[in-house]
């Protein structure tokens, strides 16, 4: 038995509330080896608990229900597959914690596509969520090699693992656990042979180590060898970085290295009306003296501002401060990327320039319309369906994301209500805490002779952009 055949049950966040029509879920799969058996691939499935409806049990604890099918396919046929009820733990508070399971796989090495289904248990209706990810199987190779790298809730002496599905770590996150597993270590290194295994966090843009965040582990040969740790991160800046782990020889040599994206979430807590003209020090923004440039710039990063960021934002582009305004740019990057918020500015400053070269209209900016606000907030989409010249239709556009934060299969739609203008308008969007207009259809379908097919063609275009 490996350190990760026991799966305890889900821990629990308290997370915001989104209304939502449907379930969302955070789903990877991470691949392993079974010796004398063959690849196991786990696929951890974590349900947003917001997202689900919890129903009052015989026992009078609330519990959220989900019905699950989970199906790995090949070359168009179905390999293997899961049917499975999952229910979250019981509570009696009002609280909506994610809870998370697993499914297991034996596969054989090659390219495989891994489907889930998920329903609300507690709702009548049939309104389902659907996640299609690619899985390739590799074959083992007889040299010392890494599993996937699995990021996890609970660890309790290797013996006992709760996966942590996904790749964003949010300011309550204080911990980071990790878990992955060497094979081939025997012949590499011999029957007992000493090795050494190394976790580190690098930064994503720029490599290197980031401050202390390294363990070195003293290892010893065996058919499977379980690397289990953590770090404590809560003094790891917002930031992208990379988690590593590596195997080593005695001589401290790189035998194998394999390594996993991940987000971190954990800003510095700066009181806005304790910023005063100079307060923060000498820092970048000094150079900025112009004061239309300065209200531009503030103005230039709403679309990623929380709430009380833009209200300081619009207040200070209002009172036209130079040097206050100065220092509110500064302590927003700051907030963002203290080791170096003058790169971060830079970096999202050529966005906003992109953003105002394409999505300008009318007299306004790019990074005031729908599409730049979209642009810069979420990134750019992978595949847009674009619509802007078709009869009997009002022209629209939908963007289309795999991923975007901690959520996945994401669409924003756009529509062009005046076409003497160029402005595009954000119409609905599957995206927490953005517009969601249930009658979207109709304004782009406005009862047109043949609106039964055309609303079919927008439809299909919804939910199958490319």
């Amino acid at each position: 038995m490996t350190a990760r055949s026991l799966l305890l049950p889900a821990c629990l966040l308290t997370l915001w509330a989104h209304a939502q029509n449907r379930l969302d879920a955070v789903v990877e799969t991470k691949r392993f080896h079974e010796p004398g058996k063959g690849e196991l691939v786990d696929v951890n499935i974590s349900v947003l608990g917001s997202t689900a409806v919890w129903a009052m049990d015989d026992r009078g604890f609330v519990q959220a229900k989900v019905d699950a099918l989970i199906t790995v396919g090949r070359d168009g046929g179905i390999v293997d597959f899961r049917k499975v009820q999952v229910a979250s733990p019981e509570r009696s508070d009002t609280l909506q914690g994610d809870f998370t399971f697993q499914e297991r796989f034996l596969l054989s090495p090659g390219a495989y596509v891994v489907t889930v289904r998920l329903h609300d248990a507690n709702l009548a209706d049939t309104a389902g969520t659907f996640v299609e990810l690619p899985l390739v199987v590799a074959a083992r190779s007889g040299d010392a090699t890494l599993s996937d790298i699995m990021f996890t809730r609970k660890q309790l002496d290797g013996r006992e693992v709760v996966p942590f599905p996904g790749s964003y770590f949010p300011a309550e996150e204080n911990r980071m656990g990790i878990y992955s597993e060497a094979y081939g270590t025997l012949d590499r290194f011999g029957s007992q042979g000493p090795f050494l295994g190394v976790a580190q966090i690098e930064h994503y843009e720029a490599g290197g180590i980031v401050g202390n965040f390294r363990h070195v582990q003293r290892l010893t040969a065996d058919t499977v060898v379980p690397m289990a740790l953590e770090f404590g991160i809560g003094k790891l800046p917002t930031g992208n970085y990379l988690l590593a782990v590596e195997l080593r020889d005695r001589n401290d040599s790189l035998v194998q290295r394999r390594t996993q994206f991940f987000q971190r979430n954990n800003p510095i807590v700066l009181d806005p009306g304790s910023i005063m003209d100079g307060a923060l020090g000498p820092n970048f923004t000094d150079a900025f003296t112009d004061v239309d440039t300065l209200a531009e710039y503030l103005l230039s990063m709403r679309p990623i501002a929380d709430d009380l960021e833009r209200k300081m934002i619009d207040d200070q582009a209002k009172n036209r401060n130079p040097g206050v305004m100065r220092q509110v740019i500064y302590a927003f990057w700051y907030n963002r990327a203290p080791t170096d918020p003058k790169s971060a500015w830079e970096r999202y400053l050529q966005a906003v320039q992109y953003a105002n070269k394409h999505y300008g209209c009318r007299n306004m900016r790019g990074f005031q319309s729908d599409q730049g606000y979209i642009y810069l907030r979420y990134g750019a989409p992978n595949t847009v369906v674009d619509r802007r010249n078709e009869t009997g239709v009002v022209p629209y556009m939908i963007w289309h994301y795999y991923r975007s934060g901690r959520y996945s299969d994401r669409r924003f739609v756009f529509y062009q209500p005046e076409r003497s203008t160029t402005c595009w308008t954000l119409l609905t969007s599957d995206m927490p805490g953005e517009i969601n207009n249930s009658r979207w259809l109709d304004q782009i379908v406005p009862g047109a002779s043949d609106g039964g097919l055309k609303r079919e063609e927008v439809m299909e275009n919804y939910n199958n952009p490319r």
